[in-house]
């Protein structure tokens, strides 16, 4: 750059260059539009990114007429997110936090999506919900830095399990930490307290494919998909709950997992 005479302005750049590198495939991009895909007019009181939130609730496929469930809402984004994309469906939030479920209520008046949202104040492994009752599950699990995670991750998803139907759905944000004791969650109650933040910079990246069809470049070599095998040998069952998909989330300083299951058989058979 110095060789050409060009300086790099750092705070308003005329063009950006995204760049994510690992060890199977790099990928560039170039951003269209100059106010970020996270920013939404419609959320008053910003939680989650919104870009997490809304590939969370496309993971989770949601159809019109379905139940969707948001047993840790906070300030409601993934519901936010999931009712603007997908309209035609009754979504509930619950918290255990007035403070959160107050910004949830702010949120939902400022995008005019009061009525599409019912919002509970309720403990998470508590929930006033008949067994089998819920279509979808779609959660973002605290990581510990602003809200402690005062339950253990077996008791969580013991919960969202009974709530779930056959068939039914669940996505979940978890941290790394989450990630790692989640593998022995079936041997140990360890519970999950990790100390880290989730509200920046997102990128995407496959961790493992169960024999789903998929939107990875053909580019990517067999060691990839092969790697991508045995992280689904590592993601153990939980109870009725299968995984079915992982996907590796890069958030700036730190990195999470979105985590997709599908129960396969009825709550303690």
């Amino acid at each position: 750059m110095k060789q050409f005479g060009w300086k790099a302005d750092l705070r308003n750049p005329n063009l950006e260059i995204f760049i994510h590198l690992n060890d199977v495939y790099s990928v560039v991009g170039i951003p269209v539009f100059r106010v970020p895909l996270a920013s939404r007019a419609y959320i008053k009181t910003a939680g989650l990114r919104s870009t997490i939130a809304w590939a969370m609730a496309s993971l989770a496929e949601i159809k019109a007429g379905a139940f969707v469930l948001d047993p840790m809402c906070g300030l409601g984004t993934i519901l936010l997110e999931a009712a603007k994309e997908w309209p035609d469906v009754y979504y509930v939030g619950a918290d255990a936090s007035d403070s959160q479920l107050l910004g949830a209520c702010d949120n939902l008046k400022a995008a005019g999506l009061k009525d599409k949202i019912e919002l509970l104040k309720v403990s998470v492994i508590e929930l006033p919900l008949p067994s089998e009752s819920v279509d979808i599950i779609i959660s973002d699990i605290p990581f510990g830095k602003k809200f402690k995670l005062r339950k253990d991750i077996k008791s969580i998803l013991q919960e969202m399990e009974r709530v779930l139907h056959v068939g039914g759905t669940i996505v979940l944000l978890l941290s790394e930490d989450h990630h790692r004791r989640l593998q022995d969650c079936e041997q140990s109650s360890i519970p999950l307290n990790s100390e880290v933040s989730h509200t920046d910079e997102l990128g995407i990246e496959k961790c493992l494919n169960p024999g789903e069809k998929t939107s990875i470049p053909e580019t990517v070599s067999s060691s990839s998909e092969a790697s991508n095998q045995e992280g689904l040998d590592k993601m153990l069952p939980f109870g009725s709950l299968v995984p079915v998909e992982c996907y590796k989330v890069s958030l700036g300083r730190t990195d999470a997992f979105i985590y997709k299951y599908r129960k396969s058989h009825s709550f303690g058979l």
